[in-house]
């Protein structure tokens, strides 16, 4: 991805409070997931995505909000060795809970009404559930595609529910992680509540997509907005950003994840 104009990310030495979390477990059964092989969707990558629909029904069913993500609903041994080794560590996470699958199941299904092949995965999981929530506090995201074209620039709009908030935009391809905004050409600001805005902020920024190699390439995203102004530090790998996530308090952060590829 070639991150025009986009030099010298600004990284603030403040340290950040951390909030212990509250949680319960929940035993959840039978949650599944699907998704459909097609031209540009292979077998694998489609039961990624099965797998992911899996992890975000096992937090539906134990009853945690519907805007979750899921940072590993897309892991394989070519993700990176960072977002493997964040899995091995940190099991399955997500936003308003975290999913530790005790039995996976993995299927594949002819639907002969749509005549297409899908993959369907089935787990087990418990879910350690998070007791304290603002549950009109969410952040919506429109305009995301699943496939883009190599030069394709991404832009998207975005959408805060409940409360004034500050933004937190990470990027993860198969060179590493960075904070796309805030940047040099976008200050940190306050989002105004209901209010649309579109991604990026600034026309002197675009984000055109890039393979590194022939092959597709796939790209994490991540969105947080938080109550208050939480500066993110550290050097942006997956595992610090999730311990980043994680040490906000579940009710003063909200978030969007989405995985893309390039074709």
């Amino acid at each position: 991805m070639n991150r025009n104009n986009l030099i010298g990310w600004i990284f603030l030495v403040i340290c950040m409070t951390t909030a212990p979390l509250h949680a319960q477990t929940v035993k959840v059964k039978g949650a599944q997931g699907r998704w459909q092989v097609s031209e540009e969707i292979t077998l694998k990558e489609a039961e990624e995505r099965a797998f992911m629909e899996a992890k975000k029904e096992a937090l539906r069913k134990a009853g945690v909000m519907e805007n979750v993500w899921s940072v590993f609903g897309q892991i394989s041994q070519d993700s990176g060795t960072e977002f493997h080794e964040a899995y091995s560590q940190m099991n399955v996470l997500a936003i308003g809970g975290m999913v530790n699958v005790t039995n996976k199941k993995v299927e594949e299904v002819w639907d002969t009404d749509t005549r297409s092949l899908y993959k369907v995965v089935t787990i087990d999981a418990v879910v350690q559930k998070e007791e304290k929530v603002d549950k009109s506090y969410a952040l919506e995201v429109k305009g995301v595609a699943n496939l883009y074209k190599e030069g394709d620039v991404f832009t998207c709009t975005l959408k805060v529910h409940g409360t004034d908030s500050y933004l937190k935009f990470f990027w993860f391809d198969s060179t590493g992680g960075a904070l796309l905004y805030p940047n040099t050409y976008e200050p940190n600001t306050l989002l105004k509540a209901e209010k649309e805005y579109g991604i990026p902020f600034s026309n002197a920024v675009d984000y055109r997509m890039e393979k590194q190699g022939k092959e597709s390439e796939k790209i994490n995203m991540m969105m947080v907005a938080t109550k208050e102004n939480i500066p993110f530090t550290d050097e942006v790998t997956y595992q610090n950003v999730l311990k980043w996530v994680y040490s906000i308090p579940n009710d003063k952060r909200c978030a969007f994840y989405d995985m893309i590829l390039i074709k």
